[in-house]
């Protein structure tokens, strides 16, 4: 019996090690799925292309010509890669339209649904469509 322990709680302690932070990953929990926003006429500043997930930011502005600054979390690359995103689809300067779902911890801050350049080329976050729109552009 003592020997198993000596092989199985090792192989335990490894596993859990490994594996642990796979567990941690907060899906959409962070973000209202039932509130999707439409940002039009959003100034891309910065887009990075990097894991665990690809990175927008975006300036707006209101009516009143305030700005404001944004961040958009869509999946990683290699998930949205097949959809036709690369590392050069967004440019600073580039005028979108953003469909994102808000966070629920951060002001400005969402997951993207949908992507749409001036010229109306749109990158998707993920293949299964709009869950919905509160407002179209």
């Amino acid at each position: 019996m003592k020997n198993r322990l000596r092989i199985i709680l090792p192989l335990l302690v490894g596993l859990a090690t490994f594996c642990g932070p796979g567990f941690a990953h907060h899906g959409s929990a962070s973000y209202k799925t039932d509130k999707l926003v439409v940002l039009k006429q959003a100034t891309v500043t910065k887009y990075l292309w990097i894991n665990p997930h690809a990175m927008l930011l975006f300036d707006v502005k209101d009516d009143d010509g305030n700005v404001s600054h944004w961040t958009g979390e869509a999946d990683s690359p290699s998930a949205v890669r097949p959809l036709g995103w690369t590392r050069n689809s967004f440019q600073p300067g580039d005028v979108i339209t953003v469909q994102l779902y808000l966070s629920k911890f951060e002001s400005n801050v969402g997951r993207v649904e949908k992507i749409v350049l001036a010229n109306g080329v749109t990158f998707m976050d993920s293949p299964r469509g709009d869950r919905g729109v509160l407002s179209r552009y």
